[in-house]
């Protein structure tokens, strides 16, 4: 970072604080890439907003070092028990994978995140985090972007070749590049309260999917607790917002809330809207500034983490000259595809949960209660495999007749010559990773599969069987897959390695007759994203 009187110069400028913003900081923060994270308001905020956390999005909190801080204030591993009109169970979600290396639902508190995510920046001297500072205006250049930002009454001026705006669903940078919105904004409105001190022990949400007054009540960490009531179309706000009346619907759910301290209520209304485009020049749009998604899958704010996770690493690999420009062209044909499919995903969850009458929630739920009696479909719905895999469809990485989609690689725990069970995206480390089985051939020619000018480590692996024997590599690491999860994946493609993204997407898959040739050579760039 460089501040020259009223200019400061960074290599990434970050408008908005929240979550997305945050955590793209820490990222940039984790490469050594100089950033400035900007903020109108005093803080971060303090009410409730987000509440469910995945797993890919704790893998990135992993990732940025702060996932032990971060699960602090997390409850792990919730399920979701879906009730009848008439108040009878009749189906639930608890997912018990972890192939990411974390359960699948968490329940979390926004405001908390924040304050970790925000603290977490303290840890890098080449990142700034300001508050009370906001975006006037930019301009756009050939080499960068100039920003005007106001501060105390006064202005500062701040230059950066790339500026990615995390500023939220009315996104003002949006406005100013004229990016328009696509989708569709619902006429359902729900009222949130969120509650404080709860003494019923259920960790679980709880969704009512009842015409009458639809509802969703989600417990959180800490004794926190929200309620979600869907308003008809006669619903007065002053009414409905009245504690008298919110606080008699939560009696009807759960008797033991109806007294519990009140600490939020609001009014909202969903949207499923994307930004026509996520690029222009040099600023990117992420998070709720290039897509809203409907709170019924609880992947808002994850697919705004997701964004970050795609972006950081592109931005450090040009910044530090180990990547042409044209990787940052695709950001959006990566993430779009995926982001859009969460929010046809939560639309068609919005659905059920809001039966327009007794009839269709009868015959809705009675359908699938009979489904969840055949062990594949109760299977699909338990481990909450209706949700939109994370695959590339085209992008940076090397498409292969057996797998042209690139996905997110899993995450068992693997063992290390000193016995310890680690994660294993902790051996592999920041950038680039070559994992593959331990062979001759695989130590000669691991190295030189790496992306042209790319940093990155070498990892072997050893079978399920195996034990560690001999000297240990100097130039590379060594685990075994005490969980059989690794054998799984690479033979299921073929593979006796695969070459990794810094995101944990596999950039190449690698056949035996590829490690075993004596002139292996680097792999090229994707055809889809080479330098013009």
């Amino acid at each position: 970072m460089s501040n020259s009187s009223s200019t400061l110069r960074a290599d990434v400028l970050i408008v908005g604080a929240g979550p997305v913003g945050l955590t793209l900081a820490n990222l940039l923060g984790t490469y050594g890439v100089r950033t400035v994270i900007i903020e109108r308001h005093d803080a971060t905020v303090h009410e409730p907003r987000a509440v469910s956390i995945d797993d890919e999005s704790l893998r990135t909190m992993q990732a940025a070092g702060l996932v032990d801080d971060v699960v602090k204030d997390v409850v792990m591993g919730y399920g979701v028990r879906y009730f009848s009109w008439r108040g009878n169970p009749f189906a639930a979600i608890q997912p018990t994978r972890q192939e990411y290396g974390y359960p699948k639902r968490n329940a979390f508190r926004q405001p908390l995140l924040e304050a970790t995510l925000a603290q977490g920046t303290r840890r890098f001297g080449h990142v700034s985090l300001l508050f009370r500072h906001e975006l006037l205006s930019f301009e756009q250049s050939a080499t960068g972007v100039t920003a005007q930002v106001r501060h105390d009454g006064g202005e500062l001026t701040i230059e950066a070749p790339w500026m990615v705006a995390c500023d939220g669903g009315r996104s003002p940078v949006r406005e100013m590049l004229g990016i328009p919105l696509e989708g569709e904004t619902y006429p359902e409105r729900w009222l949130i309260v969120d509650l404080a001190q709860r003494t019923v022990p259920l960790r679980h949400t709880s969704t009512f999917c009842d015409p009458r007054r639809p509802a969703i009540r989600l417990p959180g960490p800490h004794g926190t607790l929200r309620y979600e009531f869907m308003l008809r179309p006669g619903d007065r706000d002053e009414e409905v917002l009245d504690e008298k009346n919110f606080r008699a619907w939560i009696a009807n759910r759960e008797p033991q809330d109806t007294e519990l301290p009140l600490v939020r209520k609001v009014i909202y209304t969903f949207h499923a809207r994307v930004a026509q485009r996520w690029r222009e020049g040099r600023v990117f749009l992420a998070g709720d500034a290039a897509h809203l998604t409907p709170p019924f899958a609880g992947q808002g704010l994850n697919s705004g983490i997701r964004d970050a996770t795609n972006l950081s690493w592109k931005l450090a690999a040009v910044v530090r000259g180990q990547a042409p420009e044209s990787i940052l062209d695709t950001y959006e044909s990566e993430r779009r595809p995926h982001a859009s499919a969460l929010i046809r995903m939560a639309l068609r969850i919005g659905h059920f949960m809001q039966p327009k009458s007794v009839f269709g929630a009868a015959v809705s739920q009675a359908a699938l209660r009979v489904a969840c009696l055949l062990p594949p479909v109760r299977d699909y719905i338990l481990q909450l495999k209706f949700k939109p895999k994370p695959v590339l469809e085209r992008g940076w990485y090397q498409p292969s007749p057996v797998a042209p989609k690139a996905e997110l690689l899993t995450q068992p725990r693997v063992e290390l010559p000193d016995g310890r069970h680690v994660l294993m995206d902790t051996v592999l480390g920041g950038d680039y990773a070559v994992l593959g089985w331990d062979s001759p051939a695989f130590r000669a020619a691991a190295a030189r599969l790496l992306p042209p000018g790319a940093p990155g480590r070498v990892v072997g692996v050893l079978r399920q069987e195996l034990d560690f024997i001999g000297t240990l590599p100097q130039d590379m690491a060594l685990v075994r897959d005490v969980t059989g999860e690794l054998a799984q994946w690479l033979d299921a493609r073929g593979a006796v390695a695969v070459v990794i993204r810094p995101d944990r997407y596999w950039y190449a898959l690698v056949a035996p007759q590829a490690l075993g040739a004596s002139q292996a050579q680097s792999l090229p760039l994707p055809v889809q994203a080479r330098a013009a």
